[in-house]
């Protein structure tokens, strides 16, 4: 079977750094492609810097549509129709959220190359993501303050990450009406901040409890218990890793299943579309992507 597997880090994260274990073990390249040799292994990094003098202006959406934008892009350029399966730590799991409720908004009339990751997209392992938001009491805001270049930048966190924040409710709202077209894993960890106050990585001073980790209501989900920090589980040291391996059986079953499942849903995508006949007998993408997933 072959898909593609895209990380997305969280606040403060990096593409490599945020995957990479204290002992220098990037599982994504260096335990992931034994488990997973057709695999096409991404990771996805954008600027979440909440402390920098050059900080970006862009919003949670804009974060998101142009998440949906490079990856469209790129799947365009390597005439890649494989199966999309995610795996998001911390915030990068509100920004993907957000960026399969906007391609789910698009048509074939309408960035039809953003509606196409929304078909192709079947499996997601939410990483301690705080889809509740987090208890930010009034030490952790005094945190993000004197982590950020302005105080504004702490409280456009705070706004958007806030326990119960009107931001993060009707996202969940949004999400969880479409949450049945993916095969979702929410991970959550076990153990309390380790961080010494020497990181600057906001997320070391998180703790995402279950009831935030996981989304209520969400279909075609199940919940499974990491005993590592928040930072650590998007760590692994060793192919021995217990939790690793926990992981790799999530992946396995997703890329096993998702073949089949996006195939079917890119026939009913040509179906809705009155296309039927293109899917069976256009050599074009559709057909491409049949070809592709059958190899």
């Amino acid at each position: 079977p072959t898909s593609s597997i895209v990380a997305i880090h969280g606040l403060d994260g990096h593409r490599e750094a945020s995957f990479t274990a204290p002992n220098g073990v990037l599982w994504l390249r260096d335990l992931l492609p034994e488990a997973l040799p057709t695999a096409r292994i991404l990771t996805y990094g954008y600027d979440a810097r909440t402390h920098s003098e050059n900080r970006s202006s862009q919003t949670l959406y804009d974060l998101s549509t142009d998440f949906v934008g490079k990856l469209s892009n790129f799947r365009i350029h390597t005439k890649s129709d494989r199966p999309l399966i995610f795996i998001a730590h911390s915030f990068g799991g509100i920004m993907l959220k957000n960026a399969l409720i906007h391609a789910h908004t698009t048509h074939n009339k309408h960035l039809p190359s953003h509606k196409a990751v929304e078909v192709s997209s079947y499996g997601i392992i939410y990483l301690g993501t705080p889809h509740q938001g987090v208890d930010l009491t009034s030490w952790t805001k005094s945190l993000f303050r004197s982590l950020s270049t302005t105080i504004q930048t702490g409280d456009l966190i705070t706004k958007h990450l806030g326990l119960h924040s009107e931001t993060l409710q009707q996202q969940i709202a949004q999400y969880n009406a479409i949450s049945g077209r993916y095969h979702t894993v929410f991970c959550y960890a076990t153990y309390g901040t380790a961080s010494d106050g020497s990181s600057m990585d906001v997320s070391s001073f998180f703790h995402v409890p279950a009831f935030s980790a996981v989304v209520q209501g969400a279909i075609n989900t199940q919940a499974l218990a990491i005993h590592k920090t928040h930072m650590g589980l998007a760590q692994f040291t060793s192919r021995d890793d217990n939790e690793y391996d926990v992981l790799m059986q999530c992946l396995l079953q997703m890329v096993e299943k998702a073949s089949f499942a996006i195939l079917t849903n890119w026939e009913k995508h040509c179906v809705s579309l009155g296309r039927q006949n293109q899917f069976f007998k256009n050599p074009g993408i559709v057909f491409n992507i049949r070809e592709g997933l059958l190899k």
